[in-house]
């Protein structure tokens, strides 16, 4: 089973880019750079998660239902 290799890239630029948002932001909240209390942090460590999480799985999505040439 062949994948399309733009969608693929597409796909795999997808989730780098959650992957490195999420470690962005554990970075900033580990350093306290925004000086957060830490009910403020531990909501935006959660929703940074949770978003970066659903970036993957839209990626992944992505990629099953496009990679595939239509066949005819």
């Amino acid at each position: 089973m062949a994948m399309r290799p733009a969608v693929r890239n597409r796909g795999i630029m997808l989730i780098v880019f959650s992957i490195v948002q999420w470690l962005f932001m554990r970075y900033i909240l580990a350093n306290n750079l925004f000086s957060l209390d830490t009910n403020d942090r531990i909501v935006y460590f959660c929703l940074s998660s949770i978003l970066g999480a659903l970036a993957i799985f839209a990626g992944l999505i992505y990629m099953v239902l496009k990679g595939n040439p239509e066949k005819d």
